[in-house]
Protein backbone atom coordinates (compact mmCIF):
# COMPACT_ATOMS: atom_id res chain seq x y z
CA UNK A 1 0.00 0.00 0.00
CA UNK A 2 1.20 3.19 -1.16
CA UNK A 3 0.21 7.31 0.40
CA UNK A 4 1.78 9.39 -2.13
CA UNK A 5 -0.32 7.34 -5.46
CA UNK A 6 -4.07 6.91 -5.41
CA UNK A 7 -4.71 4.69 -8.43
CA UNK A 8 -7.95 3.35 -7.59
CA UNK A 9 -9.19 7.32 -6.87
CA UNK A 10 -7.47 7.97 -10.14
CA UNK A 11 -9.77 5.59 -12.11
CA UNK A 12 -12.83 6.16 -10.10
CA UNK A 13 -12.45 9.89 -10.39
CA UNK A 14 -11.99 9.42 -14.35
CA UNK A 15 -15.12 7.30 -14.70
CA UNK A 16 -17.04 10.00 -12.43
CA UNK A 17 -16.12 12.82 -15.04
CA UNK A 18 -16.58 10.04 -18.06
CA UNK A 19 -20.30 9.05 -15.96
CA UNK A 20 -21.09 13.13 -15.80
CA UNK A 21 -20.77 14.46 -19.21
CA UNK A 22 -22.66 11.75 -20.84
CA UNK A 23 -25.14 12.40 -18.32
CA UNK A 24 -24.76 15.89 -19.37
CA UNK A 25 -24.57 15.32 -23.08
CA UNK A 26 -27.99 13.30 -22.71
CA UNK A 27 -29.60 16.39 -20.34
CA UNK A 28 -28.67 18.87 -23.27
CA UNK A 29 -30.46 16.41 -25.82
CA UNK A 30 -33.45 15.64 -23.70
CA UNK A 31 -34.03 19.33 -23.00
CA UNK A 32 -33.12 20.51 -26.83
CA UNK A 33 -34.92 17.83 -28.92
CA UNK A 34 -31.54 17.44 -31.21
CA UNK A 35 -29.31 14.72 -31.23
CA UNK A 36 -26.38 17.51 -32.54
CA UNK A 37 -26.18 19.94 -29.98
CA UNK A 38 -22.57 20.57 -30.78
CA UNK A 39 -20.77 20.31 -33.90
CA UNK A 40 -18.41 16.97 -32.12
CA UNK A 41 -21.52 15.05 -31.55
CA UNK A 42 -21.74 14.48 -35.32
CA UNK A 43 -19.90 16.19 -37.70
CA UNK A 44 -20.66 14.47 -40.98
CA UNK A 45 -24.51 14.41 -40.11
CA UNK A 46 -24.81 18.00 -39.14
CA UNK A 47 -23.29 18.71 -42.47
CA UNK A 48 -26.38 16.72 -43.80
CA UNK A 49 -28.75 18.06 -42.24
CA UNK A 50 -27.96 21.38 -43.01
CA UNK A 51 -28.27 20.51 -46.80
CA UNK A 52 -31.52 18.55 -45.99
CA UNK A 53 -33.22 21.61 -44.07
CA UNK A 54 -31.85 23.94 -46.83
CA UNK A 55 -33.36 21.96 -49.75
CA UNK A 56 -36.88 21.59 -47.22
CA UNK A 57 -36.98 25.31 -46.98
CA UNK A 58 -36.72 25.61 -50.61
CA UNK A 59 -39.44 23.50 -51.13
CA UNK A 60 -41.14 25.11 -48.26
CA UNK A 61 -40.65 28.21 -50.58
CA UNK A 62 -41.43 26.42 -54.26
CA UNK A 63 -45.16 25.15 -52.26
CA UNK A 64 -45.73 28.77 -51.59
CA UNK A 65 -45.47 30.54 -55.11
CA UNK A 66 -47.82 27.87 -56.60
CA UNK A 67 -49.88 28.41 -53.79
CA UNK A 68 -49.95 31.81 -54.73
CA UNK A 69 -50.28 30.84 -58.63
CA UNK A 70 -52.79 28.70 -58.07
CA UNK A 71 -54.97 31.47 -56.44
CA UNK A 72 -54.25 33.65 -59.25
CA UNK A 73 -55.42 30.95 -61.93
CA UNK A 74 -58.61 30.92 -59.47
CA UNK A 75 -59.27 34.66 -59.80
CA UNK A 76 -59.16 34.00 -63.76
CA UNK A 77 -61.60 31.50 -63.61
CA UNK A 78 -63.89 33.79 -61.59
CA UNK A 79 -63.55 36.40 -64.15
CA UNK A 80 -63.96 34.14 -67.06
CA UNK A 81 -67.13 32.86 -65.34
CA UNK A 82 -68.41 36.38 -65.15
CA UNK A 83 -67.68 36.86 -68.88
CA UNK A 84 -69.38 33.84 -69.93
CA UNK A 85 -72.43 34.73 -68.10
CA UNK A 86 -72.07 38.04 -69.79
CA UNK A 87 -71.27 36.56 -73.42
CA UNK A 88 -74.19 34.25 -72.99
CA UNK A 89 -76.56 37.70 -72.42
CA UNK A 90 -75.09 39.25 -75.71
CA UNK A 91 -75.69 35.97 -77.75
CA UNK A 92 -78.94 36.75 -76.77
CA UNK A 93 -79.00 39.75 -77.78
CA UNK A 94 -77.73 39.32 -81.11
CA UNK A 95 -80.24 37.20 -81.56
CA UNK A 96 -83.05 39.46 -80.66
CA UNK A 97 -81.55 42.23 -82.63
CA UNK A 98 -82.32 40.44 -85.79
CA UNK A 99 -86.12 40.68 -84.90
CA UNK A 100 -87.84 42.32 -88.06
CA UNK A 101 -90.45 43.84 -85.73
CA UNK A 102 -88.28 45.31 -83.82
CA UNK A 103 -88.48 49.27 -84.00
CA UNK A 104 -84.53 51.41 -84.66
CA UNK A 105 -85.52 52.32 -80.72
CA UNK A 106 -85.58 48.83 -79.81
CA UNK A 107 -82.46 48.04 -81.53
CA UNK A 108 -80.50 50.90 -80.06
CA UNK A 109 -81.25 49.87 -76.83
CA UNK A 110 -80.10 45.77 -77.26
CA UNK A 111 -77.07 47.44 -78.93
CA UNK A 112 -76.41 49.68 -75.81
CA UNK A 113 -76.31 46.82 -73.61
CA UNK A 114 -74.50 44.66 -76.23
CA UNK A 115 -71.92 47.43 -76.59
CA UNK A 116 -71.54 47.76 -72.45
CA UNK A 117 -71.23 43.95 -71.37
CA UNK A 118 -68.83 44.10 -74.49
CA UNK A 119 -66.42 46.86 -72.92
CA UNK A 120 -67.28 45.22 -69.30
CA UNK A 121 -65.63 42.02 -70.35
CA UNK A 122 -62.84 43.57 -71.64
CA UNK A 123 -62.35 45.50 -68.56
CA UNK A 124 -62.09 42.45 -66.59
CA UNK A 125 -59.33 41.09 -69.13
CA UNK A 126 -57.23 44.21 -68.51
CA UNK A 127 -57.12 43.45 -64.22
CA UNK A 128 -54.32 42.94 -62.57
CA UNK A 129 -53.09 40.42 -59.41
CA UNK A 130 -51.11 42.14 -56.83
CA UNK A 131 -49.50 44.64 -59.56
CA UNK A 132 -49.11 42.22 -61.76
CA UNK A 133 -51.00 41.28 -64.87
CA UNK A 134 -53.47 38.92 -64.54
CA UNK A 135 -54.60 37.67 -67.90
CA UNK A 136 -51.33 38.67 -69.69
CA UNK A 137 -48.53 36.94 -67.88
CA UNK A 138 -47.49 33.17 -68.47
CA UNK A 139 -47.48 30.69 -65.34
CA UNK A 140 -44.60 29.69 -63.59
CA UNK A 141 -45.11 26.24 -61.36
CA UNK A 142 -42.22 25.49 -59.40
CA UNK A 143 -41.84 21.20 -59.67
CA UNK A 144 -38.82 21.53 -57.30
CA UNK A 145 -36.52 23.07 -55.07
CA UNK A 146 -35.11 25.39 -57.56
CA UNK A 147 -36.57 23.81 -60.92
CA UNK A 148 -40.06 25.28 -62.75
CA UNK A 149 -41.68 25.47 -65.61
CA UNK A 150 -43.61 28.07 -67.75
CA UNK A 151 -47.02 28.11 -68.76
CA UNK A 152 -48.68 30.07 -70.93
CA UNK A 153 -50.74 32.86 -70.07
CA UNK A 154 -54.18 32.66 -69.99
CA UNK A 155 -55.16 35.75 -72.60
CA UNK A 156 -58.89 35.61 -72.80
CA UNK A 157 -59.16 38.53 -74.34
CA UNK A 158 -56.96 36.56 -77.62
CA UNK A 159 -60.41 34.35 -77.77
CA UNK A 160 -62.96 36.86 -77.11
CA UNK A 161 -64.08 37.25 -80.76
CA UNK A 162 -64.76 35.74 -84.50
CA UNK A 163 -61.38 34.51 -85.20
CA UNK A 164 -61.26 31.36 -82.07
CA UNK A 165 -63.63 29.50 -84.54
CA UNK A 166 -61.25 29.73 -87.51
CA UNK A 167 -61.60 32.39 -89.32
CA UNK A 168 -58.97 35.17 -89.88
CA UNK A 169 -57.24 35.33 -86.85
CA UNK A 170 -54.87 38.00 -85.19
CA UNK A 171 -52.27 37.32 -83.10
CA UNK A 172 -51.29 40.18 -80.79
CA UNK A 173 -47.75 40.28 -79.22
CA UNK A 174 -46.98 42.97 -76.91
CA UNK A 175 -43.10 43.77 -76.64
CA UNK A 176 -41.53 45.80 -74.54
CA UNK A 177 -39.56 49.12 -75.76
CA UNK A 178 -35.97 50.22 -75.84
CA UNK A 179 -36.02 51.74 -71.98
CA UNK A 180 -37.93 48.23 -71.14
CA UNK A 181 -41.25 49.57 -70.44
CA UNK A 182 -44.42 47.76 -71.94
CA UNK A 183 -47.98 48.44 -71.74
CA UNK A 184 -50.25 47.77 -68.66
CA UNK A 185 -53.03 45.41 -68.60
CA UNK A 186 -55.67 47.73 -69.15
CA UNK A 187 -54.38 49.28 -72.19
CA UNK A 188 -53.53 45.00 -73.52
CA UNK A 189 -57.47 44.31 -73.12
CA UNK A 190 -58.43 47.14 -75.21
CA UNK A 191 -56.00 46.48 -78.09
CA UNK A 192 -57.05 42.72 -77.71
CA UNK A 193 -60.35 44.32 -77.96
CA UNK A 194 -59.63 46.10 -81.38
CA UNK A 195 -58.26 43.32 -82.98
CA UNK A 196 -61.10 40.65 -82.20
CA UNK A 197 -63.52 43.70 -83.94
CA UNK A 198 -61.32 43.60 -87.10
CA UNK A 199 -61.60 40.04 -86.67
CA UNK A 200 -65.22 40.37 -87.03
CA UNK A 201 -65.07 42.34 -89.95
CA UNK A 202 -62.23 40.15 -92.09
CA UNK A 203 -63.85 36.67 -91.77
CA UNK A 204 -61.98 34.77 -94.66
CA UNK A 205 -58.61 33.00 -94.14
CA UNK A 206 -55.63 34.64 -96.00
CA UNK A 207 -52.61 32.61 -94.91
CA UNK A 208 -53.13 29.35 -96.85
CA UNK A 209 -54.30 27.68 -93.79
CA UNK A 210 -52.77 28.48 -91.14
CA UNK A 211 -53.73 29.57 -87.60
CA UNK A 212 -52.52 32.95 -87.44
CA UNK A 213 -53.06 35.12 -90.26
CA UNK A 214 -51.70 37.97 -89.06
CA UNK A 215 -49.08 38.95 -86.10
CA UNK A 216 -49.07 42.16 -84.65
CA UNK A 217 -46.50 43.38 -82.34
CA UNK A 218 -47.56 46.17 -80.00
CA UNK A 219 -44.95 48.13 -77.96
CA UNK A 220 -44.41 51.79 -76.64
CA UNK A 221 -42.48 54.27 -78.65
CA UNK A 222 -38.89 54.74 -78.09
CA UNK A 223 -37.18 57.93 -78.52
CA UNK A 224 -36.77 57.57 -82.18
CA UNK A 225 -39.64 55.52 -83.32
CA UNK A 226 -42.08 57.17 -84.30
CA UNK A 227 -42.14 57.88 -87.78
CA UNK A 228 -40.35 61.11 -87.92
CA UNK A 229 -37.81 60.24 -85.45
CA UNK A 230 -39.42 61.79 -82.58
CA UNK A 231 -42.13 60.63 -80.28
CA UNK A 232 -43.54 64.29 -79.69
CA UNK A 233 -46.69 64.74 -81.74
CA UNK A 234 -47.74 61.55 -82.28
CA UNK A 235 -50.08 59.70 -80.84
CA UNK A 236 -49.96 56.46 -82.24
CA UNK A 237 -47.96 55.00 -85.76
CA UNK A 238 -48.88 51.72 -87.45
CA UNK A 239 -48.55 49.26 -90.74
CA UNK A 240 -47.80 46.01 -92.08
CA UNK A 241 -44.64 44.79 -92.14
CA UNK A 242 -44.88 41.97 -94.89
CA UNK A 243 -48.21 40.18 -96.59
CA UNK A 244 -49.16 37.45 -98.19
CA UNK A 245 -50.07 38.30 -101.44
CA UNK A 246 -46.93 40.77 -101.88
CA UNK A 247 -49.60 43.47 -101.99
CA UNK A 248 -51.40 44.68 -99.15
CA UNK A 249 -52.94 41.16 -97.58
CA UNK A 250 -50.82 41.45 -94.09
CA UNK A 251 -48.86 39.21 -92.12
CA UNK A 252 -47.03 40.74 -89.95
CA UNK A 253 -47.44 44.56 -88.92
CA UNK A 254 -46.11 46.92 -85.59
CA UNK A 255 -48.50 49.50 -83.92
CA UNK A 256 -46.56 51.51 -81.76
CA UNK A 257 -47.96 54.23 -78.82
CA UNK A 258 -46.69 57.50 -77.29
CA UNK A 259 -46.37 56.25 -73.25
CA UNK A 260 -47.30 59.96 -72.91
CA UNK A 261 -50.36 59.74 -74.14
CA UNK A 262 -51.41 56.36 -72.00
CA UNK A 263 -53.25 57.88 -69.45
CA UNK A 264 -55.44 60.93 -71.28
CA UNK A 265 -56.27 58.56 -73.32
CA UNK A 266 -58.08 56.32 -71.50
CA UNK A 267 -59.30 59.06 -69.23
CA UNK A 268 -61.01 60.45 -72.47
CA UNK A 269 -62.36 57.21 -72.98
CA UNK A 270 -61.06 56.89 -76.96
CA UNK A 271 -58.26 54.35 -76.63
CA UNK A 272 -59.75 51.73 -77.95
CA UNK A 273 -60.46 53.64 -80.63
CA UNK A 274 -57.42 54.73 -81.37
CA UNK A 275 -56.13 51.25 -80.88
CA UNK A 276 -58.68 49.86 -83.76
CA UNK A 277 -57.86 52.78 -85.83
CA UNK A 278 -53.95 52.01 -85.44
CA UNK A 279 -54.90 47.79 -86.05
CA UNK A 280 -56.99 48.86 -88.99
CA UNK A 281 -53.54 50.70 -90.72
CA UNK A 282 -51.87 47.47 -90.08
CA UNK A 283 -54.34 45.10 -91.80
CA UNK A 284 -54.16 47.96 -94.84
CA UNK A 285 -56.44 50.53 -94.75
CA UNK A 286 -53.54 53.34 -95.24
CA UNK A 287 -51.46 54.71 -97.99
CA UNK A 288 -49.98 51.41 -98.28
CA UNK A 289 -53.37 50.25 -99.83
CA UNK A 290 -53.50 49.97 -103.53
CA UNK A 291 -56.68 52.11 -103.76
CA UNK A 292 -55.09 54.99 -101.94
CA UNK A 293 -53.86 57.32 -104.57
CA UNK A 294 -51.79 59.70 -102.14
CA UNK A 295 -52.41 62.51 -100.27
CA UNK A 296 -54.79 65.08 -101.80
CA UNK A 297 -55.56 62.72 -104.80
CA UNK A 298 -58.78 60.21 -104.64
CA UNK A 299 -59.54 56.47 -103.62
CA UNK A 300 -61.24 54.46 -106.44
CA UNK A 301 -62.16 51.11 -105.28
CA UNK A 302 -65.22 49.89 -106.49
CA UNK A 303 -66.56 48.37 -102.87
CA UNK A 304 -66.01 51.16 -100.98
CA UNK A 305 -67.25 53.47 -103.38
CA UNK A 306 -70.37 51.68 -104.18
CA UNK A 307 -71.05 51.19 -100.06
CA UNK A 308 -70.86 55.03 -99.58
CA UNK A 309 -73.57 55.82 -102.23
CA UNK A 310 -75.53 53.37 -100.75
CA UNK A 311 -75.06 54.13 -96.95
CA UNK A 312 -75.29 58.18 -97.59
CA UNK A 313 -77.36 58.86 -100.46
CA UNK A 314 -74.68 60.57 -102.60
CA UNK A 315 -74.30 59.90 -106.04
CA UNK A 316 -71.17 58.63 -107.10
CA UNK A 317 -71.31 58.10 -110.61
CA UNK A 318 -67.90 59.05 -112.18
CA UNK A 319 -66.89 60.30 -108.74
CA UNK A 320 -64.16 58.94 -106.45
CA UNK A 321 -63.76 59.14 -102.48
CA UNK A 322 -61.42 61.83 -101.15
CA UNK A 323 -57.95 61.19 -99.70
CA UNK A 324 -56.66 63.29 -96.51
CA UNK A 325 -54.04 65.73 -97.74
CA UNK A 326 -53.46 67.84 -94.16
CA UNK A 327 -51.32 66.99 -91.64
CA UNK A 328 -48.08 64.37 -91.54
CA UNK A 329 -46.55 61.46 -92.99
CA UNK A 330 -48.63 59.80 -90.85
CA UNK A 331 -51.94 61.54 -91.43
CA UNK A 332 -52.01 62.37 -95.41
CA UNK A 333 -52.36 59.95 -97.94
CA UNK A 334 -53.73 57.38 -95.72
CA UNK A 335 -57.05 58.27 -94.51
CA UNK A 336 -60.25 59.50 -95.46
CA UNK A 337 -60.80 63.49 -95.85
CA UNK A 338 -62.06 64.82 -92.41
CA UNK A 339 -63.74 68.38 -93.04
CA UNK A 340 -63.50 69.35 -96.57
CA UNK A 341 -66.18 69.03 -99.41
CA UNK A 342 -64.12 67.74 -103.11
CA UNK A 343 -66.21 67.57 -105.82
CA UNK A 344 -69.88 67.53 -103.98
CA UNK A 345 -68.42 64.72 -101.58
CA UNK A 346 -68.62 65.91 -98.19
CA UNK A 347 -65.93 65.04 -96.00
CA UNK A 348 -66.07 62.13 -93.53
CA UNK A 349 -65.79 63.95 -90.32
CA UNK A 350 -66.49 61.66 -87.45
CA UNK A 351 -65.36 58.18 -89.47
CA UNK A 352 -63.23 56.03 -87.75
CA UNK A 353 -60.57 55.85 -90.12
CA UNK A 354 -60.25 59.75 -90.70
CA UNK A 355 -57.09 61.70 -89.69
CA UNK A 356 -58.08 62.85 -86.00
CA UNK A 357 -59.33 60.91 -83.05
CA UNK A 358 -62.37 63.02 -81.68
CA UNK A 359 -62.64 62.34 -77.48
CA UNK A 360 -65.92 62.12 -76.71
CA UNK A 361 -67.69 61.64 -79.86
CA UNK A 362 -69.17 59.11 -81.74
CA UNK A 363 -66.44 57.47 -83.89
CA UNK A 364 -67.96 54.56 -86.11
CA UNK A 365 -66.31 52.15 -88.13
CA UNK A 366 -68.39 52.42 -91.42
CA UNK A 367 -69.34 50.36 -94.07
CA UNK A 368 -67.30 52.42 -96.62
CA UNK A 369 -64.05 51.36 -94.73
CA UNK A 370 -65.37 47.34 -94.80
CA UNK A 371 -65.60 48.03 -98.21
CA UNK A 372 -62.36 49.50 -98.73
CA UNK A 373 -60.64 46.36 -96.98
CA UNK A 374 -62.77 44.23 -99.81
CA UNK A 375 -61.26 46.56 -102.17
CA UNK A 376 -58.18 44.91 -101.27
CA UNK A 377 -59.04 41.66 -101.65
CA UNK A 378 -60.27 40.46 -97.95
CA UNK A 379 -63.31 38.73 -97.30
CA UNK A 380 -65.51 40.98 -95.15
CA UNK A 381 -68.59 41.19 -93.29
CA UNK A 382 -70.46 43.95 -93.83
CA UNK A 383 -72.89 43.19 -90.70
CA UNK A 384 -70.25 43.67 -88.38
CA UNK A 385 -69.61 47.95 -89.40
CA UNK A 386 -70.91 50.67 -87.48
CA UNK A 387 -74.17 53.19 -88.42
CA UNK A 388 -72.86 55.57 -90.47
CA UNK A 389 -74.90 57.27 -93.10
CA UNK A 390 -72.71 60.70 -93.59
CA UNK A 391 -70.54 63.20 -91.89
CA UNK A 392 -71.45 63.37 -88.11
CA UNK A 393 -74.01 60.39 -88.07
CA UNK A 394 -74.12 56.59 -86.46
CA UNK A 395 -72.52 55.27 -83.19
CA UNK A 396 -69.63 53.58 -81.99
CA UNK A 397 -67.16 51.94 -82.47
CA UNK A 398 -68.34 48.90 -81.23
CA UNK A 399 -66.32 46.38 -79.36
CA UNK A 400 -64.72 43.43 -80.32
CA UNK A 401 -67.41 41.91 -80.56
CA UNK A 402 -70.66 43.19 -82.61
CA UNK A 403 -74.05 42.85 -82.12
CA UNK A 404 -75.02 42.86 -85.90
CA UNK A 405 -72.64 39.59 -86.27
CA UNK A 406 -73.79 36.65 -84.37
CA UNK A 407 -70.91 35.02 -85.35
CA UNK A 408 -68.43 37.21 -83.58
CA UNK A 409 -70.33 36.27 -80.06
CA UNK A 410 -70.39 32.21 -81.15
CA UNK A 411 -66.81 32.85 -82.14
CA UNK A 412 -65.96 34.41 -78.42
CA UNK A 413 -68.15 31.66 -76.53
CA UNK A 414 -65.33 28.70 -78.29
CA UNK A 415 -62.85 30.95 -76.91
CA UNK A 416 -63.54 31.60 -73.82
CA UNK A 417 -64.56 28.03 -73.25
CA UNK A 418 -60.99 27.27 -74.54
CA UNK A 419 -59.61 29.42 -72.40
CA UNK A 420 -61.03 28.70 -69.41
CA UNK A 421 -60.52 24.52 -70.41
CA UNK A 422 -57.06 26.06 -70.18
CA UNK A 423 -57.13 27.21 -66.53
CA UNK A 424 -58.40 24.42 -65.32
CA UNK A 425 -56.16 22.38 -66.78
CA UNK A 426 -53.46 24.60 -65.61
CA UNK A 427 -55.24 24.36 -61.99
CA UNK A 428 -54.86 20.97 -61.72
CA UNK A 429 -51.52 20.73 -62.99
CA UNK A 430 -50.61 22.85 -59.99
CA UNK A 431 -52.47 21.06 -57.57
CA UNK A 432 -50.36 17.82 -58.52
CA UNK A 433 -47.29 19.70 -58.57
CA UNK A 434 -47.42 20.67 -55.29
CA UNK A 435 -48.70 17.38 -53.77
CA UNK A 436 -45.56 16.04 -55.20
CA UNK A 437 -43.62 18.37 -53.42
CA UNK A 438 -45.43 18.09 -50.11
CA UNK A 439 -44.54 13.99 -49.97
CA UNK A 440 -41.00 15.15 -51.07
CA UNK A 441 -40.87 17.89 -48.42
CA UNK A 442 -42.17 15.20 -46.22
CA UNK A 443 -39.27 12.72 -46.67
CA UNK A 444 -36.91 14.98 -46.89
CA UNK A 445 -38.43 16.15 -43.35
CA UNK A 446 -37.90 12.17 -41.74
CA UNK A 447 -34.69 12.02 -43.38
CA UNK A 448 -33.71 15.03 -41.30
CA UNK A 449 -35.21 13.94 -38.30
CA UNK A 450 -33.62 10.65 -38.24
CA UNK A 451 -29.70 12.64 -38.20
CA UNK A 452 -30.35 15.52 -36.15
CA UNK A 453 -33.60 15.01 -34.05
CA UNK A 454 -33.48 13.08 -30.51
CA UNK A 455 -34.71 9.70 -29.68
CA UNK A 456 -36.41 10.78 -26.18
CA UNK A 457 -37.39 6.65 -25.42
CA UNK A 458 -33.72 5.45 -26.56
CA UNK A 459 -31.99 8.82 -24.94
CA UNK A 460 -34.51 8.91 -21.62
CA UNK A 461 -32.73 4.85 -21.04
CA UNK A 462 -29.49 6.55 -21.76
CA UNK A 463 -30.37 9.06 -19.07
CA UNK A 464 -31.03 6.83 -16.50
CA UNK A 465 -28.17 4.80 -16.92
CA UNK A 466 -25.51 7.69 -16.99
CA UNK A 467 -27.22 9.14 -13.84
CA UNK A 468 -26.79 5.67 -12.04
CA UNK A 469 -23.57 5.36 -13.42
CA UNK A 470 -22.56 8.79 -11.94
CA UNK A 471 -24.21 8.59 -8.46
CA UNK A 472 -22.03 4.91 -8.48
CA UNK A 473 -18.51 7.08 -9.15
CA UNK A 474 -19.38 9.69 -6.87
CA UNK A 475 -19.83 6.49 -3.97
CA UNK A 476 -16.73 4.96 -5.32
CA UNK A 477 -14.45 7.68 -5.06
CA UNK A 478 -15.51 8.90 -2.23
CA UNK A 479 -14.43 5.21 -1.07
CA UNK A 480 -11.44 5.38 -2.64
CA UNK A 481 -10.23 8.80 -1.32
CA UNK A 482 -10.31 6.17 2.12
CA UNK A 483 -7.43 4.06 0.91
CA UNK A 484 -4.56 6.03 2.09
CA UNK A 485 -5.43 6.19 5.65
CA UNK A 486 -5.95 2.42 6.04
CA UNK A 487 -2.00 2.68 5.41
CA UNK A 488 -2.42 4.35 9.09
CA UNK A 489 -3.45 1.28 10.81
CA UNK A 490 -0.29 -0.11 9.47
CA UNK A 491 1.99 2.35 10.74
CA UNK A 492 -0.06 2.16 14.31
Amino acid sequence: MVINTNIAATNAAMRLDRNTKQMAASLARLSSGSRIVNPHDDAAGLAQSMRLDAKITRLDASISNNANFTSMLQTQDGLAQKMQSAIHRMNELAVLYKDMTKTADDKAAYELEFNQLDAGIFDMAGKEFNGVDLFFTDGKVFTGDSASTTLDDNNVADGLGRGANGDYKIKVVFDVNDEGTELKAAHKALIERAARRVEAIIVGDVSGGRAIDNTITVKLMDSTDAKGGTVAGTLAYAGFNSTWDGVVKAATGTVQIDEADLDPMLKGDYAYATYLHEIMHAVGVSSSHPNFKGAGATYDGANAIAKYEELTGVDMTGKKLVIENDGGAGTAGGHWEGTDTVDGIPGFSNELMTGTVSPGSAMPLSGVTVGALEDAGYEVDYDAADPWTGANTGTGPAGGMVIGSVESVKGAIQGLANYRAQIGAQLSYTNKVNSALAIEKENMMQASSRIKDTDIASESTQYAKNKILVQSATAMTAQANLLPQMVLQLIG
